[in-house]
């Protein structure tokens, strides 16, 4: 296994122990066990649990994105613009795992300077694609005349209170009821 595997596998374990017992599971002693290492090993790899969970949190950026990507394939407006929404929503075991580890370092984001531009770079690409996919829409003429910048805040607002409200209150917000309420808001545009 080379250096960039062992990496990946202790930020693995990292991530398995978030969404299991949340931040404070993740000591260098349990992600050492986890992994299947002793505590000693890690730092051949990691500068200590701070880097971990940056590592982690920019795993998650990178994990979205990736599939973001390979779901949209030639999709262009508002196909695009849900595709883009149901891979960031928690609406399966995947996603789901995503958002309560990101709900769980989203604390550390606020004062950590690596893990808020990590989230800044995130919000501002997801931004952007959305802009883009809403004007497309507005060409193709499946969408009014609307605030692209307004509308593009109301989707990132509520896709990050359904990752919030996916983990906290999963049978109230069910993946059902998060895409009924992402297909209505996209109708009304």
């Amino acid at each position: 296994m080379d250096h960039d595997e062992r990496r990946r596998s202790i930020t693995a374990a990292a991530w398995r122990l978030i969404a299991a017992r949340g931040i404070e599971a993740a000591n260098m002693r349990d992600i050492a066990t986890e992994a299947g290492y002793t505590n000693g090993a890690l730092s051949h790899y990691f500068a200590g649990k701070d880097e971990i969970l940056r590592t982690s949190y920019e795993h998650i950026s990178e994990a979205t994105d990736r599939r973001i990507t390979e779901a949209l394939g030639d999709a262009t407006g508002l196909d695009a613009l849900r595709i883009l929404c149901r891979e960031v929503m928690p609406i399966n075991e995947e996603k789901l795992l995503e958002a309560r580890i990101a709900a769980s370092l989203w604390p550390r984001a606020m004062y950590d300077e690596q893990m808020a531009a990590t989230n800044r770079r995130t919000m501002d690409r997801w931004r952007e694609q959305m802009a883009i996919f809403l004007e497309q829409a507005r060409e193709e003429g499946t969408v009014g005349d609307i605030d692209v910048t307004i509308v593009v805040e109301q989707l990132l607002n509520m896709m990050m209170g359904m990752q919030i409200l996916g983990v906290l209150t999963p049978g109230e917000t069910s993946s059902e009821r998060q895409l009924e309420m992402l297909e209505r808001f996209v109708t009304t545009l």
